[in-house]
């Protein structure tokens, strides 16, 4: 890597689920729940492909890889239904660190935003509760683009509105697909990843921190 040191964006984007909420396991065991009756297993080489992706363009590679004969609103209705069930009435769990950087982010005046696959009532649902959600100039989602990660268009879009060049806005991702989609729009790459996270194709990460709450992001950010 040869990513200059401190960074110094214009501006933040972020991806929600595995970055600011945990909800990567509550996905995985969603799927599980959904296959296990049909007496399918899971595959989890075949979900890391699916991560980071829009339901519209994961659910059809989901019914085809597992010769599924639910029809598409079918699977999405009963995988939407398990994923309520785990997930219970509390939202995703935070990930580590994400109050402090978002607050530190403010502190220093660099505008964020939250650019994601999911749909708006669900990041609502997931991350609105924590009371953060206010302090991002603007939302992100599968609504606001045709073609979703790893197509870049959701990142552009967010330079766009940010009114800078993607040059010049740093990008958190947790996926290979979300990884792509950042740098295939010129903008700088963060990946934290998780336990769900394939390792070896985050080649094309400008860095790897092992979490918000690092020592490295924030020697990284100068801070």
């Amino acid at each position: 890597m040869s990513l200059r040191l401190p960074l110094t964006p214009r501006a933040v984007a972020f991806d929600l689920d595995g970055v600011l909420v945990d909800t990567e396991p509550i996905f995985v065991e969603a799927v599980r729940r959904y296959l296990a009756p049909r007496g399918l297993t899971f595959d989890a080489e075949f979900m890391h492909t699916m991560m980071g992706t829009p339901a519209a363009q994961s659910v059809p590679r989901f019914r085809e890889r597992y010769r599924l004969t639910d029809s598409l609103e079918q699977i999405g209705l009963e995988c939407r239904e398990h994923f309520v069930a785990v997930l219970g009435d509390r939202p995703g769990p935070l990930m580590p660190g994400v109050p402090e950087l978002v607050h530190g982010l403010r502190e220093r005046g660099v505008p964020f935003c939250i650019a994601t696959s999911s749909g708006s009532e669900f990041v609502h649902r997931v991350f609105g509760p924590h009371g953060l959600l206010d302090h991002f100039h603007f939302v992100l989602t599968c609504e606001d683009v045709k073609r979703g990660k790893p197509a870049p268009e959701v990142y552009e879009l967010a330079a766009r509105r940010f009114e800078i060049a993607a040059e010049e806005m740093l990008v958190f991702e947790d996926s290979p697909n979300g990884l792509q989609a950042a740098k295939a729009a010129g903008a700088r790459c963060i990946v934290v990843p998780h336990g769900h996270t394939p390792l070896h194709l985050l080649d094309d990460a400008d860095l790897i921190v092992p979490g918000l709450h690092s020592d490295e992001l924030r020697d990284a950010l100068g801070w």
